[in-house]
Protein backbone atom coordinates (compact mmCIF):
# COMPACT_ATOMS: atom_id res chain seq x y z
CA UNK A 1 0.00 0.00 0.00
CA UNK A 2 2.90 2.29 0.88
CA UNK A 3 4.11 1.65 -2.67
CA UNK A 4 1.48 2.65 -4.44
CA UNK A 5 0.71 5.76 -2.46
CA UNK A 6 4.03 6.82 -3.23
CA UNK A 7 3.57 6.18 -6.61
CA UNK A 8 0.69 7.48 -6.62
CA UNK A 9 2.37 11.04 -5.20
CA UNK A 10 4.72 11.31 -8.06
CA UNK A 11 2.74 10.87 -11.05
CA UNK A 12 0.75 13.69 -9.49
CA UNK A 13 4.24 15.68 -9.10
CA UNK A 14 5.74 14.81 -12.85
CA UNK A 15 2.13 15.33 -14.38
CA UNK A 16 2.47 19.05 -15.00
CA UNK A 17 5.90 18.50 -16.83
CA UNK A 18 3.65 16.68 -19.42
CA UNK A 19 0.69 18.72 -19.49
CA UNK A 20 -1.64 16.51 -17.98
CA UNK A 21 -4.79 17.80 -17.71
CA UNK A 22 -3.88 21.15 -19.49
CA UNK A 23 -5.39 22.54 -22.39
CA UNK A 24 -2.66 23.45 -25.06
CA UNK A 25 -2.13 26.53 -25.50
CA UNK A 26 -2.97 28.23 -28.94
CA UNK A 27 -0.33 30.29 -30.14
CA UNK A 28 -0.58 33.03 -33.26
CA UNK A 29 1.91 32.68 -36.79
CA UNK A 30 3.17 36.50 -36.65
CA UNK A 31 3.85 36.75 -40.31
CA UNK A 32 5.06 40.24 -39.50
CA UNK A 33 4.81 43.04 -36.76
CA UNK A 34 7.32 45.08 -38.53
CA UNK A 35 8.97 45.76 -35.38
CA UNK A 36 12.27 44.78 -36.70
CA UNK A 37 12.19 48.04 -38.44
CA UNK A 38 13.38 45.78 -41.52
CA UNK A 39 11.09 46.12 -44.70
CA UNK A 40 13.69 44.40 -47.01
CA UNK A 41 11.82 41.03 -47.05
CA UNK A 42 8.52 42.38 -48.79
CA UNK A 43 8.94 42.92 -52.34
CA UNK A 44 7.25 44.88 -54.42
CA UNK A 45 5.39 45.16 -57.85
CA UNK A 46 3.56 47.99 -60.08
CA UNK A 47 3.44 51.79 -58.92
CA UNK A 48 3.93 50.94 -54.83
CA UNK A 49 6.45 52.39 -52.59
CA UNK A 50 7.21 51.20 -49.09
CA UNK A 51 7.81 53.09 -45.99
CA UNK A 52 7.92 52.20 -42.01
CA UNK A 53 5.86 54.49 -39.94
CA UNK A 54 4.50 55.05 -36.32
CA UNK A 55 2.11 52.21 -35.68
CA UNK A 56 -1.42 53.09 -33.60
CA UNK A 57 0.13 50.79 -30.70
CA UNK A 58 3.62 49.98 -31.79
CA UNK A 59 6.83 51.27 -32.81
CA UNK A 60 6.38 50.50 -36.29
CA UNK A 61 3.88 50.01 -39.23
CA UNK A 62 4.30 49.45 -42.59
CA UNK A 63 2.85 52.56 -45.06
CA UNK A 64 2.09 51.63 -49.21
CA UNK A 65 1.68 53.87 -51.28
CA UNK A 66 1.56 54.27 -55.46
CA UNK A 67 -0.99 55.71 -58.12
CA UNK A 68 -3.15 54.08 -59.75
CA UNK A 69 -3.88 53.27 -63.68
CA UNK A 70 -7.33 52.31 -64.68
CA UNK A 71 -7.88 51.19 -61.11
CA UNK A 72 -5.22 49.04 -60.35
CA UNK A 73 -1.92 50.07 -58.13
CA UNK A 74 -0.17 46.88 -57.77
CA UNK A 75 1.00 45.01 -54.96
CA UNK A 76 3.51 43.53 -52.16
CA UNK A 77 4.70 39.86 -51.11
CA UNK A 78 6.12 38.21 -48.53
CA UNK A 79 7.89 34.91 -47.93
CA UNK A 80 6.68 32.65 -45.12
CA UNK A 81 8.12 29.36 -45.18
CA UNK A 82 5.62 27.87 -41.88
CA UNK A 83 3.25 24.68 -41.47
CA UNK A 84 0.02 26.80 -41.27
CA UNK A 85 -2.45 23.68 -40.68
CA UNK A 86 -4.03 24.54 -37.55
CA UNK A 87 -4.52 28.30 -38.47
CA UNK A 88 -8.23 28.99 -39.79
CA UNK A 89 -7.94 32.80 -39.60
CA UNK A 90 -5.30 35.83 -41.03
CA UNK A 91 -5.80 39.23 -39.32
CA UNK A 92 -4.26 42.48 -39.97
CA UNK A 93 -4.36 46.04 -38.69
CA UNK A 94 -5.25 48.06 -42.22
CA UNK A 95 -5.68 52.12 -41.79
CA UNK A 96 -7.06 53.51 -44.88
CA UNK A 97 -5.43 56.82 -45.79
CA UNK A 98 -6.94 57.90 -48.63
CA UNK A 99 -10.46 58.02 -50.06
CA UNK A 100 -9.77 56.99 -52.81
CA UNK A 101 -8.40 53.66 -51.79
CA UNK A 102 -10.74 50.84 -53.02
CA UNK A 103 -9.78 47.08 -52.09
CA UNK A 104 -6.89 44.63 -51.38
CA UNK A 105 -6.89 41.59 -52.45
CA UNK A 106 -4.85 39.25 -50.60
CA UNK A 107 -2.75 35.88 -52.25
CA UNK A 108 -2.01 32.80 -50.22
CA UNK A 109 0.16 30.19 -52.10
CA UNK A 110 0.80 26.31 -51.06
CA UNK A 111 3.76 24.29 -51.90
CA UNK A 112 1.79 21.16 -53.41
CA UNK A 113 5.18 19.85 -55.48
CA UNK A 114 7.14 20.09 -52.41
CA UNK A 115 10.40 22.37 -53.18
CA UNK A 116 9.55 25.62 -50.99
CA UNK A 117 9.50 27.46 -53.91
CA UNK A 118 6.72 29.04 -56.08
CA UNK A 119 7.56 28.57 -59.96
CA UNK A 120 5.32 31.25 -62.13
CA UNK A 121 4.72 32.04 -65.46
CA UNK A 122 5.26 35.53 -66.58
CA UNK A 123 2.78 34.65 -69.27
CA UNK A 124 0.33 34.22 -67.41
CA UNK A 125 0.08 37.07 -65.17
CA UNK A 126 3.23 35.16 -63.09
CA UNK A 127 0.44 32.29 -62.06
CA UNK A 128 2.02 29.41 -60.18
CA UNK A 129 2.64 26.58 -62.63
CA UNK A 130 2.86 23.95 -60.21
CA UNK A 131 1.34 25.13 -56.66
CA UNK A 132 -1.92 26.40 -55.46
CA UNK A 133 -3.14 30.19 -54.79
CA UNK A 134 -6.01 31.27 -53.02
CA UNK A 135 -7.69 34.58 -52.65
CA UNK A 136 -9.70 36.88 -51.21
CA UNK A 137 -10.73 40.17 -51.54
CA UNK A 138 -11.38 43.00 -49.10
CA UNK A 139 -13.06 46.16 -49.55
CA UNK A 140 -11.25 49.44 -48.24
CA UNK A 141 -14.74 50.74 -47.62
CA UNK A 142 -13.84 52.86 -44.40
CA UNK A 143 -12.14 55.39 -42.95
CA UNK A 144 -8.78 55.16 -39.99
CA UNK A 145 -7.70 52.35 -38.27
CA UNK A 146 -9.63 48.88 -38.19
CA UNK A 147 -8.93 45.14 -37.22
CA UNK A 148 -9.49 43.36 -39.70
CA UNK A 149 -10.62 38.85 -39.72
CA UNK A 150 -10.57 37.01 -42.23
CA UNK A 151 -11.42 33.23 -42.24
CA UNK A 152 -9.46 31.21 -44.38
CA UNK A 153 -12.42 29.59 -45.37
CA UNK A 154 -13.38 32.70 -47.53
CA UNK A 155 -10.16 32.53 -49.80
CA UNK A 156 -10.87 30.55 -52.94
CA UNK A 157 -8.33 28.85 -55.49
CA UNK A 158 -8.20 31.34 -58.42
CA UNK A 159 -5.73 29.08 -60.37
CA UNK A 160 -7.40 25.65 -61.30
CA UNK A 161 -4.57 24.66 -63.86
CA UNK A 162 -2.24 24.03 -61.41
CA UNK A 163 -2.06 22.16 -58.01
CA UNK A 164 -4.18 19.66 -56.10
CA UNK A 165 -6.80 22.51 -55.56
CA UNK A 166 -6.95 21.94 -52.05
CA UNK A 167 -5.85 24.13 -49.14
CA UNK A 168 -3.69 22.05 -47.52
CA UNK A 169 -0.47 24.40 -46.22
CA UNK A 170 0.86 21.55 -43.81
CA UNK A 171 4.69 20.82 -43.57
CA UNK A 172 4.45 17.09 -44.41
CA UNK A 173 5.47 14.62 -47.28
CA UNK A 174 8.42 17.36 -47.91
CA UNK A 175 5.81 20.44 -48.57
CA UNK A 176 7.07 23.55 -47.21
CA UNK A 177 3.39 24.75 -46.50
CA UNK A 178 2.17 27.88 -46.79
CA UNK A 179 4.97 29.70 -48.74
CA UNK A 180 3.74 32.94 -49.40
CA UNK A 181 1.47 36.03 -49.41
CA UNK A 182 0.61 38.30 -51.87
CA UNK A 183 -1.87 41.65 -51.28
CA UNK A 184 -2.56 43.43 -54.67
CA UNK A 185 -4.36 46.64 -54.62
CA UNK A 186 -7.02 48.62 -56.39
CA UNK A 187 -8.20 52.31 -56.48
CA UNK A 188 -11.83 53.58 -55.64
CA UNK A 189 -10.92 55.78 -59.29
CA UNK A 190 -9.79 54.96 -62.44
CA UNK A 191 -6.93 57.80 -61.87
CA UNK A 192 -5.93 58.22 -58.03
CA UNK A 193 -3.53 57.16 -55.13
CA UNK A 194 -3.17 54.63 -52.57
CA UNK A 195 -2.11 55.28 -49.48
CA UNK A 196 -3.37 52.45 -46.50
CA UNK A 197 -1.11 51.27 -43.38
CA UNK A 198 -0.72 47.86 -42.14
CA UNK A 199 0.29 45.86 -39.27
CA UNK A 200 0.66 43.10 -36.84
CA UNK A 201 -0.16 40.46 -40.01
CA UNK A 202 -0.50 37.14 -38.40
CA UNK A 203 -2.41 33.75 -38.20
CA UNK A 204 -4.74 32.26 -35.79
CA UNK A 205 -6.36 29.19 -34.63
CA UNK A 206 -9.96 28.62 -34.08
CA UNK A 207 -10.99 30.25 -30.90
CA UNK A 208 -7.87 32.73 -30.63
Amino acid sequence: MKILTVGFILLLLIAPSFGFGKPVPKTPQMIDNFESGKISDWWTFGSVSLQLVSGKNSRYALQITGNSSDWYVGGIGFYIGKDAGKFSRLEMDVTNNNKDNGAMKLELYDDDNGNWQIEQDPKKGYAPIYDDRFSCELKIDWQGAKHVSIPLSEFVDNNPEAGDNIWNPQQKEGSGGLLQMQLIFSSAVKTGKLDITIDNIELKEPGK
